[in-house]
């Protein structure tokens, strides 16, 4: 991880000085002075479009900043959370650590103190992701990523991690075009890895930032990822056509400031504050295993539906004791599912309730959700009644 510090040299050979504060003057578009490790959340330029909005015009929508490195320790929290800004993504890694290559991955030095100085004046705040896709499998970014920062807690103040996936920013270094110089399939199928890994150990999906342009062009506008929240890049005066699979963007990165500026990155949220508290406190939840037994079972004979509710908390799976579920039958040969009762998850999460068998069929478990979690319905378990 040697590149921890890479920027800090380049940075003071450009900076100036604006207001009493350093900060480096903007790369060309494309990030073409940016060396590995310096990426940041648009550093491969989001196609502007329309002329993009100034500060003059302002999008509606609850404020946020994105912040990297390039920002060093200058960030002004109390100062943007009194603007009204109420949320902070902080780049926390690049790339991974390899065996072939253990000096490959990029942790932000700056990383601890951005992230807390967000926490500490109030805002809900997230780490960001800045993905190498030719370097190193998803899988192994998203265990780095997780491994330096990019989890999630069920805190209240910390958002899914997210994967910032765009135009390659260093090809004046690499030679590679804007999708890596992987195919279409290649670039899902890593996409793929490393979310699947994400929510495998954190629970929840991660947010993914990206354009429309690269999501056209490097994933064939795949359609396959839309239950991960879009962070959307676009430099114009509205968000413009979304990637196919999403139908609503969650957050709106509509311009930048100078690269470095101590005010980072502004962004937008389409929706409310309590919308953000609820992306950032909910929880995954499950329903397993789900049994009915005995099976087969005579008519009029008892037949009791049993399992378990859990949440996943953003490291390990906990049982859910005191929750509502509700009891659901599908008769063979008919498409209804009708009710049949409910009941709390004792201080185990378990859950056990007995009905008379009448007809074979389908027996599943729903559990609505709370303000800290997720839905979740159980698989289906069938009953032959004889």
């Amino acid at each position: 991880m040697k590149r921890l510090t890479a920027f800090v040299a380049v940075g003071l050979a450009t900076a100036a000085v604006t207001s009493g504060v350093a900060f480096a003057e903007p790369s060309p578009p494309g990030g073409g002075e940016l060396r590995p490790g310096e990426a940041y959340a648009g550093a491969g330029d989001p196609h502007p479009s329309g002329g993009g909005v100034g500060a003059a015009r302002v999008p509606a929508g609850l404020k946020g900043v994105d912040v990297s490195s390039h920002q060093m320790d200058k960030v002004n929290w109390p100062a943007l959370r009194q603007s009204g800004v109420r949320y902070a993504f902080v780049k926390a890694t690049e790339s991974a650590d390899t065996s072939a290559k253990p000096e490959q991955g990029y942790v932000n030095p700056y990383f601890a103190g951005q992230y807390g100085g967000a926490r500490k004046v109030g805002m809900i705040r997230g780490a960001y992701h800045f993905a190498q896709p030719h370097e190193s499998g998803g899988l192994r970014q998203a265990d780095y990523f997780i491994n330096h920062g990019g989890g999630w807690t069920q805190d209240g103040w910390t958002l899914p991690g997210v994967l910032d996936i765009e135009n390659n920013p260093y090809g004046h270094i690499n030679g590679l075009n804007q999708c890596y110089n992987l195919t279409k399939t290649q670039s899902v199928n890593w996409i793929r890895a490393f979310v699947d890994r994400y929510r495998q150990r954190t629970g929840r999906y991660p947010i993914i930032y990206t354009t429309t342009n690269w999501w056209k062009t490097c994933t064939g506008n795949n359609a396959g990822f839309g239950q991960s929240p879009l962070w959307l890049a676009n430099y114009g005066p509205t968000p413009g056509p979304l990637p196919a699979g999403w139908r609503s963007h969650t957050f709106w990165q509509y311009t930048q400031n100078p690269e470095g500026s101590p005010l980072g990155n502004p962004n937008v949220l389409n929706g409310t504050l309590q919308g953000l508290q609820k992306l950032a406190i909910q929880a995954r939840t499950s329903i397993n295993p789900v049994n009915a037994t005995p099976e087969p079972v005579r008519k009029g004979r008892p037949v009791t539906v049993s399992g378990k509710l859990s949440f996943h908390n953003g490291s390990a799976w906990r049982l859910l004791s005191g929750h509502r579920v509700s009891f659901w039958f599908r008769a063979s040969g008919t498409s209804k599912w009708v009710s049949k009762g409910s009941m709390l998850t004792n201080a185990n999460g378990q859950f056990r309730k007995a009905f008379t068998a009448q007809r074979d069929g389908f027996w599943r478990v729903y559990y609505p959700g709370a303000p800290r979690y997720f839905s979740t319905t159980s698989a289906n378990d069938y009953v032959d009644v004889r």
